[in-house]
């Protein structure tokens, strides 16, 4: 059987070992601590602000380059159905135009009919025949203008990009100095490097 003194033996040792460990333990922590606390913490800062700013650029542009292809779009079906409205008024406009031409040609057709002096009826069928010759030709030369016009493509094509040159830097003038305020601008005094003494 152990006795009281074996156990305390026992047990102070252990003890002893565990304030070891205990002291060990505190010191490698405090001995770590004092390493990482001689780390550059000005460069540490500086590097973790310029990750964090390169992050929120990349992030900004990226935002914007999708915000810009979003516009980039809708300006694009703005501008389709803007043509698309477009070359439907113009061909409303080429067909008013027509009818408009075709009426004045018929009207002055029947004005010309009216002022000529025909004297039989072989004379007026002639002469019908011809101005209706004339009308047919202006017909069709309306309608070959109409159908030869081929509008422009309405397909929105962007156009280059503006390169801005930065801006070239203004030197700036060198303030005065006291010295030059008093002395002048005068050239510096020369300065002895080497003298050499003769004796006589």
């Amino acid at each position: 059987m152990i006795t009281r003194n074996e156990k305390q033996r026992k047990v102070k040792s252990k003890r002893i070992v565990a304030a070891g460990i205990v002291s060990l333990t505190v010191i490698l922590t405090a001995s770590a601590g004092v390493s990482y606390a001689d780390i550059d913490l000005a460069g540490t800062m500086a590097s973790w602000f310029n990750k964090k700013t390169e992050q929120v650029i990349q992030n900004l542009d990226q935002s914007m380059k999708s915000e810009t292809d979003v516009q980039k779009e809708l300006l694009k079906k703005e501008l389709q159905v803007r043509l698309e409205a477009s070359a439907r008024n113009l061909e409303s406009f080429t067909e008013e135009q027509k009818k408009i031409h075709v009426q004045a040609l018929a009207q002055y057709t029947q004005a010309l009919l009216a002022q000529t002096n025909v004297r039989t009826e072989q004379d007026r069928q002639q002469i019908t025949d011809k101005l209706q010759l004339i009308l047919d030709s202006a017909k069709s030369a309306m309608d070959t203008l109409a159908g030869s016009y081929v509008p422009p493509a309405q397909i929105f094509a962007p156009s280059p990009p503006v390169i801005v040159a930065p801006p070239v830097p203004i030197p700036t003038p060198k303030p005065p100095a006291v010295t030059d305020d008093v002395y002048g601008n005068q050239l510096p005094t020369p300065t002895v490097v080497n003298v050499t003494y003769t004796q006589q």
